[in-house]
């Protein structure tokens, strides 16, 4: 369904459904980027980069992820069986996605990434702050989706007329299309977790994205009647792969690797997969459903260690089962190319794949036979396979300095990103020092497109991560930023060591403690739990007090600390610290969380009021601070044992009960910053009402 569709409780169960899932693995094998802890983490390390090359730049991107997409939709059936992933249309502005009440606000890129803003009624705020990759953050570089439409300028989202109705006829070029002026455009709106490959499935706005992907190619099949997988207008790569797999394909292409193969490979330590490479055929298995199967893949015989000068891969050894689905038994065996293909079941009229969009005929009895839309595919294909003279004269433009700013940044859009000519010619811009701070700082973000769009990235890494170390002590603060933002998303050593300095300087003119923990939490190693303490510890200023609590949300160390901090018996804490330490504890132990939260709530303060507060006027931070916790367990909690805590339901049913009058007096902070009306329920009223329903 379109998100404009979907009604407030439909929103609150995709979103909370969507965290509600628990981890079903017992262990995981492989060497992942970063190690899963729960079911949703496997969702993630499907989408890893480690597994780049097999689902993306190829003609199976489309089908690997239709299939990626439905196995996170039956897995939050299981739970709330009315649940689909709306679709977000990208090219049109969306003020009602990009909400507190939803996928959160979402500002300006500028400094560190901001993170999104979100109401305390949204199942979200439980989940943002602590992620498989720290906090979740999402800006938007140039134009806000919110308010404004992401097309119109070089480089921008093509509209979905551009790409279904003027788009190729044939499926071989229409997937690379799509993927490049589409796809990737959109994730390229933004900053932070849903623009970096193998990241951006931790941004529930991804799905919402990958479904409107979807959606377009099941809006180009319906128009060009592209159901049947046999026929090469439908879909290319006919047939089963028949090449080597193994040991055999080792020796292969070992034997016939140019030294830049064998220096892509050692720089990376995975193969880059092409259109002619196993799982792109239509009768090919799509990884990592079919692991089970004689299907190996390339890449993963890497990890047998037959020869040491190859090193060991880094692909995930996911070994996941496809969900069952009410809906439909089919895929019922092995998943292949072609299973995605017919997702109505046009052909056969007996098991569709059991989803299917609003606006989208749901069976067209009275299409036209293919016969009758066969066309000459190279004269209707031709403006599609002639991009070189633009992009040569684009890099000319990007190149010369003489050039308007301006005109620099529009010619970005017409260069062919995919080329290995555009990361040169970014990086030579790059390592320029003379060139212009927000020239470069663009180009930083381009790069990241880049590392989700061109397959030369992976060989350009090294030069572009020593341009980035570089730039972290540079004077241009958003250059400076866009480098420590890139190489700590990416793991990168130097930058960890740089940014545990600052925090170790009294006063640092580079980035504020705040910030470099930040920065920091977003790939934490063991050992920086010890430096977070000390600061929480030490340091005066509330705000690194409250980014050290925060930091410590993924250290199991932590959590008798945490705990303390919550309850705060001693009175030592402010209520922003105690909700910090709140968030952190439910990541690590949300039975211990939500205990700790009915607790609490049942527990009187000193004073007049009403129980829950037990003072006439409580301050915004106090009223935040119990509304997180009524949301952990409206959202998280165990109703059985809640159902039997009188004490709580009672004082629930003291927030309903109170006059219009009194109810004004226990704002949150985002409440008190907007006008509201007198017969608003305020968001403790919502929340409690919320929690007591559930209860009873």
């Amino acid at each position: 369904f379109s998100l404009f569709s979907l009604t407030k409780a439909s929103k609150n169960r995709v979103i909370s459904s969507w965290l509600n899932k628990e981890n079903t693995k017992k262990e995981y094998h492989g060497d992942y980027t970063k190690a899963p802890s729960r079911l949703l983490h496997e969702i993630v390390l499907m989408h890893t980069y480690d597994a780049l090359s097999e689902i993306h730049r190829r003609t199976s991107f489309h089908p690997w992820h239709r299939i990626f997409n439905m196995h996170l939709e039956r897995e939050l059936q299981e739970k709330f069986p009315q649940v689909t992933i709306p679709y977000w249309k990208f090219d049109e502005k969306a003020e009602r996605v990009f909400t507190s009440k939803f996928i959160g606000v979402t500002e300006k890129s500028v400094g560190a990434p901001p993170q999104p803003k979100f109401d305390k009624t949204n199942p979200l705020v439980n989940y943002f702050e602590n992620t498989i990759w720290g906090t979740l953050n999402r800006a938007y570089n140039n134009r806000n989706p919110a308010s404004q439409n992401t097309f119109g300028q070089p480089n921008d989202v093509l509209t979905e007329n551009k790409i279904v109705d003027e788009g190729p006829k044939t499926f071989e070029l229409w997937s690379v299309h799509e993927e490049r002026f589409s796809h990737n455009y959109a994730h390229g709106v933004f900053s932070g977790d849903v623009a970096d490959v193998g990241k951006d499935p931790i941004d529930p706005l991804f799905f919402m994205m990958h479904s409107n992907v979807d959606r377009l190619w099941a809006k180009w099949q319906h128009k060009y009647d592209r159901f049947d997988g046999n026929q090469k207008e439908t879909y290319p790569y006919q047939g089963k792969y028949q090449g080597k797999r193994g040991t055999e394909w080792i020796v292969a292409w070992k034997q016939s690797a140019t030294q830049q193969d064998l220096d892509f490979f050692n720089g990376t330590g995975f193969y880059s997969q092409t259109n002619k490479d196993i799982g792109n055929f239509v009768e090919d298995t799509l990884w990592p459903w079919n692991l089970d199967t004689d299907d190996s893949r390339p890449m993963r015989a890497y990890k047998e260690g037959l020869d040491p000068e190859f090193g060991e891969g880094r692909v995930p050894e996911i070994e996941i089962e496809f969900p069952k689905s009410p809906a439909s038994n089919y895929p019922g065996g092995p998943i292949t190319v072609k299973s995605t293909i017919d997702y109505q079941d046009r052909l056969n009229n007996t098991t569709p794949l059991g989803f299917d969009y609003d606006d989208i005929p749901y069976f067209d009895y009275n299409r036209k036979p293919q016969t009758e839309i066969v066309m000459d595919h190279l004269k209707d294909n031709a403006p599609f396979q002639k991009h070189g003279e633009k992009h040569n004269s684009a890099l000319l433009q990007l190149n010369n300095k003489e050039n308007d700013l301006n005109l620099r940044l529009d010619a970005i859009g017409s260069i062919d990103e995919t080329s290995e000519a555009f990361l040169d010619t970014i990086l030579d811009i790059l390592a320029d020092s003379s060139e212009p701070a927000d020239l470069r700082a663009d180009l930083i973000n381009k790069m990241l497109a880049a590392k989700r769009a061109n397959s030369f990235f992976p060989s350009k890494k090294p030069r572009f991560f020593g341009i980035l170390r570089g730039l972290i002590k540079d004077n241009n603060q958003k250059l400076r930023f866009k480098a420590i933002d890139f190489l700590a998303s990416n793991q990168d050593e130097e930058v960890q060591n740089f940014l545990v300095g600052e925090i170790e300087k009294d006063n640092s003119t580079l980035i504020s403690k705040k910030d470099a923990i930040f920065f920091l939490r977003q790939n934490p190693k063991p050992e920086h739990a010890k430096l977070f303490k000390d600061l929480f510890d030490k340091d005066n200023d509330p705000e690194v007090k409250k980014a050290a609590i925060k930091a410590l949300g993924n250290d199991p160390g932590s959590v008798e600390l945490l705990e303390e901090v919550v309850e705060d018996k001693d009175k030592k804490h402010n209520f922003k610290i105690r909700e910090a330490a709140a968030s952190s504890l439910h990541n690590l132990d949300p039975e211990l969380m939500n205990d700790l939260a009915a607790q609490i709530l049942v527990t009187p303060e000193s004073g007049p009021g009403i129980k829950l507060f037990r003072s006439t006027k409580p301050n915004g931070d106090e009223v935040d601070f119990k509304a997180g916790l009524l949301n952990m367990l409206a959202f998280t909690g165990d109703f059985d044992k809640l159902r039997g805590n009188d004490k709580l339901k009672e004082n629930l049913e003291e927030v309903g009960s109170q006059h219009s009058d009194n109810k004004s007096l226990f704002k949150s902070t985002f409440e008190l910053n907007r006008p509201t009306h007198a017969e608003e329920q305020t968001i403790i009223e919502q929340l409690a009402q919320k929690l007591l329903a559930r209860i009873q």
